[in-house]
């Protein structure tokens, strides 16, 4: 040994600290601090470490970082500079080259050569034949048509079923701009302008509360499929109107 780890441990003594305490200030561990007094650096993970260790401790310690340092250099064994031959490249002989492959390409050109003499004998045997192939029936066009005809006629929906609707489904259709404040069961669905051009269906199972319509003749309702009476004059305002299903009943009645 050098010596540094002697040197590191009389002064710690000296000073009475213990391995706890300088660890609390130097956060080195206790176990490398040990491992630095005892020169047991295979414990430590590397020699960079093992150096700052070194200097960190020392310093600590008042030494001087670089003699201590210098010591622990001074027993490191220097590293294996032992020359190696330089490898001798291994000369290859191309692969088309080597005979093994020579051979199967000849064979695989034999038989190519024979299928193609085979397959013109062939080809001028059924020239000479006088005997030509029929052509395949084609389907008639009629039966086609007359099939797709079905299947358009099963696809298309009968237009005269009668629409169900659930609860209360009100289609309003603009022809005007009209701003209006809607509620549907309670619940604030609208507060806005509405274009015209625009349709606009509010669905709801108890009511629909028209708070405040800006432009009454703006638009027409239709519920559940049935027209309502216009609720006012182009440009009247209209407060409070409540659709329920008193409404719908009274259509009915109508």
């Amino acid at each position: 040994m050098a010596g540094e780890g002697e040197i590191l441990r009389k002064a710690r003594e000296e000073k009475g600290l213990s391995y706890s305490e300088i660890e609390e200030v130097t956060k080195i561990r206790s176990w490398y601090l040990e491992a630095l007094e005892k020169e047991n650096y295979d414990v430590l993970p590397g020699r960079a470490y093992t150096k700052g260790f070194l200097r960190t401790y020392s310093k600590f310690l008042g030494l001087n970082p670089e003699e201590i340092i210098a010591l622990y250099n001074s027993s490191l064994e220097p590293e294996s500079t032992e020359l190696k031959p330089p490898l001798t490249p291994i000369q290859s002989t191309p692969v088309w080259f080597r005979p093994t492959v020579l051979v199967v390409m000849a064979v695989i050109a034999i038989v190519i050569v024979g299928g193609l003499v085979y397959f013109t004998k062939q080809n001028s045997g059924d020239r000479n034949s006088g005997y030509d192939l029929p052509l395949l029936p084609s389907a008639p066009e009629i039966e086609q048509s007359e099939q797709s005809q079905k299947q358009e006629q099963n696809v298309i929906p009968e237009q005269n079923e009668t629409q169900i609707y659930e609860g209360l489904v009100a289609e309003l259709t603009f022809h005007e701009n009209c701003w209006m404040r809607v509620k549907v069961d309670g619940v604030l669905v609208q507060d806005g302008t509405l274009k015209a051009g625009t349709v606009k269906v509010f669905e709801g199972n108890e009511h629909i509360e028209f708070v405040s319509i800006g432009n009454a003749g703006g638009f027409v309702i239709k519920l559940n499929g049935k027209t309502l009476p216009p609720l006012g004059k182009s440009g009247e305002v209209v407060n409070n109107y409540v659709i329920t299903k008193e409404t719908l009943d009274n259509l009915d009645n109508s």
